[in-house]
């Protein structure tokens, strides 16, 4: 028996309005079409193609992993041309294994391209249809995909990750593998909900959504319902089929739908309470006159969140703490995407005009060079991502680094390559919702989410949606819309 594997994981925010290039995943993340490099890159680290290699190796297969492409960040929707080239190397990768008797996608869920809102569709179609591929076709997604009926039409199973922030990716791929090895007919159910989850309020170990989790474990024990995931979708996309969702996988002729409803709709009857945990600068600065407890505290840039598609170039929290830089109890670590900035700070400029504020800063230059690291805390562990050049600017208490390139930045090995001590700092920040709290292993309690500048914002009526996204809750707080449930044939 054998499979053949791919993984293509990018994030699209539709409101930046850059779009996306092959440098997005050849520079600062991952573009491995060669099988001896993608086996390499799994055993450097952690992900969903090394957890179904594990599996199926053991099942006695034979896998052939064809290409792997990851982003450094998210960012705006694919370029016509990307898409293109995506589309056609996953193509000719995977008609190059063939004949095969199953396959396996590890997808985001929630990217988008110029003239395309659903790639992942688009490519899950485009095996069955391109390809003439009849075996098995098993998908996994992240929990924050904009789930479609194509996705499920096409896909026999589908399962996604369980964990916020995301930690379980070697689970994931695992349990992908499983369902490849079983090969009873399915049908794949789907209840979508017209609303928009703050990602802060979609932890897996605590709070509504953890027990809205627990509930879905508890519906794969009934018979014949093979996995139930949850999807709080990336909130940032004005696309076709946009919501929240959930989705069954079961055995042919099992009835259950009534039970993945009542679940929807009480997981949607929440929406009332649910909090975007963001706070004031008056109460951020009350904070930060202390340390905090168990490590720094933790500067969250909720509109300006990279790794939610932003561009990272807001210096919302520069310009709120240069007055204090002088009057800080301890260093504080921030940072700016802004490739200007770091090309003059690295030819000796000593003045700055920071960020899509321009800011005026004057500061020492500590590094400059290129920013490389792999994340050592518990999410994307021994992942190689690069920020691209970037400088360190010191001003008083404040450690400013501004990099060329957005990448993940929740992790103190980001700002470990660089020289600094993210573990010893009053405060850091992060241009990440909730990442952060795997990355440094910290309690929530720890994070000072603030809104500026940015297109993550999580006041989402601030957000210029069009046509039936404005109905969905909380840009309209009515019940205009009702939950709408679909299944497979």
């Amino acid at each position: 028996m054998k499979a053949l594997l791919a993984q293509f994981i990018f994030e699209s925010n539709t409101f930046n309005p850059a779009a996306a290039d092959l440098d997005t995943f050849q520079q600062g993340g991952v573009w491995l079409t060669d099988e001896r490099e993608v086996r390499e890159w799994t055993e450097r680290g952690e992900s969903q193609l090394s957890g179904s290699l594990e599996i199926l190796s053991a099942a006695g297969w034979e896998t052939v992993p064809v290409f792997a492409a990851t982003c450094a960040t998210p960012a705006g929707r694919l370029a016509r041309d990307c898409f293109l080239t995506l589309r056609e190397t996953l193509l000719e990768s995977l008609r190059a294994g063939l004949p095969a008797n199953g396959v396996i996608l590890h997808l985001h869920g929630a990217a988008a391209a110029v003239d395309e809102d659903d790639v992942e569709g688009h490519l899950i179609e485009m095996v069955r249809s391109e390809l003439f591929f009849t075996g098995r076709l098993v998908v996994s997604l992240d929990l924050h995909a904009n789930v479609t009926r194509r996705m499920l039409t096409h896909a026999d199973a589908l399962t996604a990750y369980r964990t916020m922030p995301h930690t379980d990716f070697v689970e994931t791929g695992r349990r992908a593998a499983r369902f490849l090895l079983d090969d009873r007919p399915t049908v794949r159910k789907l209840v979508k909900i017209p609303a928009l989850i703050p990602p802060t309020d979609t932890c897996h170990s605590r709070g509504r959504f953890a027990e809205v989790l627990r509930q879905a474990r508890s519906l794969e024990k009934l018979p014949g319902v093979l996995d139930v995931g949850l999807f709080p979708v990336q909130p940032w996309m004005d696309v076709e089929e946009m919501g929240s969702a959930l989705v069954a996988t079961v055995l042919a002729g099992s009835d259950d739908c009534g039970a993945m409803k009542d679940l929807a709709e009480s997981w949607y009857a929440q929406r009332h309470e649910w909090q975007t945990g963001i706070r004031s600068w008056k109460e951020i600065l009350g904070m930060l006159a202390k340390p905090a407890v168990g490590g720094p505290w933790i500067l969250v840039d909720a509109a300006d969140a990279t790794t939610g598609g932003s561009s990272g170039d807001s210096a919302e929290a520069v310009a709120r703490l240069w007055e204090l830089r002088n009057e800080l109890p301890g260093e504080v670590l921030l940072h700016v995407v802004d490739p200007e900035v770091a090309q003059a700070a690295a030819l000796g400029a000593g003045e700055f005009h920071l960020g899509s504020q321009r800011f005026a800063v004057q500061a020492e230059v500590l590094f400059t060079g290129e920013g490389i690291y792999r994340p050592r805390g518990k999410s994307y562990t021994g992942i190689k991502f690069s920020m691209g050049r970037a400088a360190v600017l010191s001003a008083g208490k404040l450690r400013i680094v501004v990099c060329s390139r957005g990448s993940l930045c929740a992790d103190p090995a980001f700002y470990e390559c660089l020289g600094l001590d993210p573990e010893r700092a009053l405060a850091v920040q992060v241009k990440s919702l909730m990442g952060w709290q795997a990355g440094y292993d910290a309690e929530a309690s720890r994070g000072l989410a603030f809104d500026g500048p940015g297109c993550t914002s999580l006041d989402f009526a601030r957000l210029p949606f069009t046509g039936p996204r404005r109905d969905l809750f909380p840009i309209r707080r009515g019940p205009s819309q009702l939950l709408s449930v679909w299944q497979s044939n």
